[in-house]
């Protein structure tokens, strides 16, 4: 998917208003300095799960040692960084006149909504949550560079006066247009870490296998029919209202309403049942690969054992030979 997600910059090359020509300065950089996952709301698409390599660059004046930063604390204080803000968060553009807020105890809840740019309906998305499970953009419409300008303004204010200039690159990973790649969000009920919030999510890649033979065709099925590209991944027990069925996708887009407790509080969302693909247990990338594999398995009815490998983002997953 191109527009608010893509990326066009070089790896490594750092951007024309970092680099300065004084010799008491310098800028150092430092690449993919995490991986983050996230979730972001588009109007034309809806809620959708997004995953970035982050690169660094800074100009300062140099210390007693040389350096404008020492690379240990500062990779440390990035990730604190990210940790707080972008990842594992949803992103919304506040500007958007879409998105709507209320505040209610320690809690906040949004309203969204989305028109399909391919046939023009509408849906719509409820989502309330702890706060802090929201990073929002004052923009009208999220494009990469707003979102690094709004984390590249926040991390300016943890860093020393030393640290004149400063630039953040939300990187994506190469993957060739003619792999199968999705976007899912979940929320893991039983997870202790970030990974409970309700609306986070990944851009990730899918391989299929049958016996020791690769599947491109079954990966773009599962994508395409299956996931509908953009999916969000739930079990039975976390719907408070509607219906769906284990290795299915819902059929309409009647509302799903979806809700758990966790250690960070209590969330719930109202989703279109269309946009919502159900396994069983838990909604790890490990239930995925094996609803995955065992559709699969059903579908085709192959003699050789099927084994699905799903990216949880960027350079992990999980995989199920059944």
């Amino acid at each position: 998917m191109n527009g608010p997600n893509s990326s066009t910059n070089t790896l490594g090359e750092a951007p024309t208003d970092v680099t300065g020509s004084d010799d008491r300065k310098s800028t150092l950089f430092v690449r993919d300095v995490g991986k983050i996952d996230s979730a972001l709301f588009d109007p034309g698409f809806g809620i959708i799960g997004q995953s970035w390599y982050v690169d660094v660059w800074l100009t300062g004046t140099l210390d007693e040692n040389g350096f404008v930063f020492d690379f240990s604390p500062l990779k440390a204080l990035i990730r604190q960084t990210l940790a707080s803000t972008l990842d594992h968060a949803l992103i919304i553009p506040v500007g958007s006149q879409t998105v709507q807020f209320s505040e209610f105890g320690a809690d906040e809840r949004w309203t969204l909504k989305s028109k399909s740019r391919s046939d023009a309906r509408e849906s719509r998305w409820e989502y309330s949550s702890p706060k802090g499970s929201v990073f929002p953009v004052h923009t009208v419409a999220l494009k990469t560079a707003n979102i690094e300008q709004e984390f590249g303004r926040i991390l300016r204010h943890r860093l020393p006066p030393s640290v004149q200039h400063l630039a953040v690159k939300l990187r994506e990973e190469s993957i060739a247009p003619t792999e199968a790649s999705y976007r899912y969000t979940h929320g893991i009920t039983g997870h202790n870490g970030l990974c409970q919030r309700l609306f986070h999510g990944h851009r990730s890649r899918i391989e299929i296998y049958i016996g020791e033979e690769r599947r491109p065709d079954l990966e773009h099925f599962v994508v395409r029919e299956i996931f509908g590209t953009n999916v969000h991944i739930a079990t039975l027990d976390q719907i408070k209202s509607g219906d769906g069925e284990i290795g299915q996708r819902g059929k309409t887009d009647a509302p799903i309403t979806l809700a758990y407790t966790g250690s960070l509080g209590s969330f719930e969302a109202s989703i279109p049942a269309s946009r919502v693909f159900f396994v069983e247990g838990e909604t790890s990338v490990e239930s995925l690969a094996r609803e995955v594999a065992r559709l699969i398995k059903r579908e085709e009815k192959p003699n050789e054992k099927v084994r699905a490998v799903c990216y949880e983002g960027i350079d992990k997953g999980a995989e199920s030979v059944i």
